[in-house]
């Protein structure tokens, strides 16, 4: 498994939109299109995306456990299912 790179970062987005998030609950919705962050020298128009956060954490958590769980086996350490 490879580490998060650009490619897990839009299995995120891809995911989410596919799932059970809307584009306004992940993106920054600016008067040029919707942005997964506020391109550099861009007004963010007041906008922060608190919702996201809470996304981006389930989705990282979940990988995490998928990435350290082959680990924890070969260590002899088993996982609490939660």
């Amino acid at each position: 498994m490879n580490l998060w790179n650009s490619e897990k970062e839009l299995q995120f987005f891809n995911e989410a939109l596919k799932n059970f998030a809307s584009p306004e609950q992940l993106f920054y919705k600016l008067q040029s299109g919707y942005f997964a962050y506020i391109p550099k020298g861009v007004d963010a128009e007041g906008q922060t995306l608190q919702s996201r956060n809470s996304l981006i954490g389930q989705f990282t958590e979940k990988w995490c456990r998928s990435f350290f769980e082959p680990i924890a086996k070969e260590l002899g350490l088993f996982a609490v299912n939660s």
